[in-house]
């Protein structure tokens, strides 16, 4: 009986199936968020890699057709499952050629405050900005500047924002293409 008594009343903070595993005092600060790029690991995982303000960010062709960036966040002092909204505009037509939102539970730091998620395609779309024939993103964005966009909740609420401006880079398969022509 007392078995059973034990097993409905529980432990304390037990009833949080979802609660944060960050050690004391990670989550007494402002959370933060980092836009970033992904870069795979030698097992083929993808890593998040820093994303430089200014950088060439590779409009990569993808095998069914189109074309996206690849993004990650670095999450600071935020519980270990978050909702993640990764955007890209292109400011010089104050349009937006991607959006996604994304909830992942991160790859912890080794701190255990926050972690990483990588792996997340912007898909570009300029169905909105296309001119005559030029209609894809290669023909639209190579060298022009685009701002990317990370946002970060956790499940308590705790909120964080970056955005970075980057310049649009061809594929490799893109510059292979252009040259034949």
């Amino acid at each position: 009986m007392s078995v059973v008594l034990l097993l409905l009343v529980g432990c304390p903070g037990s009833t949080d199936k979802l609660g944060d595993t960050a050690p004391v005092g990670c989550l007494d600060v402002d959370a933060t968020v980092l836009a970033g790029s992904s870069a795979f690991d030698e097992l083929d995982r993808p890593i998040w890699v820093e994303m430089p303000a200014g950088s060439e960010q590779v409009m990569v062709h993808g095998p069914q057709g189109g074309w996206h960036i690849l993004g990650a966040a670095d999450v600071r002092h935020a519980g270990d499952i978050v909702t993640l909204q990764y955007a890209i505009t292109w400011p010089a037509s104050d349009v937006r050629l991607s959006y996604g939102n994304f909830k992942v539970m991160l790859v912890p730091h080794d701190d255990g405050c926050g972690g990483t998620y990588a792996g997340m395609l912007g898909v570009l779309d300029v169905s909105d900005v296309k001119s005559g024939d030029a209609d894809t993103p290669p023909e639209l964005l190579a060298g022009e500047t685009l701002t990317v966009s990370m946002d970060a909740e956790d499940l308590a609420g705790r909120t964080a924002h970056h955005e970075v401006s980057v310049i649009a880079a061809l594929d490799p398969a893109d510059m292979d293409t252009a040259d034949a022509q």
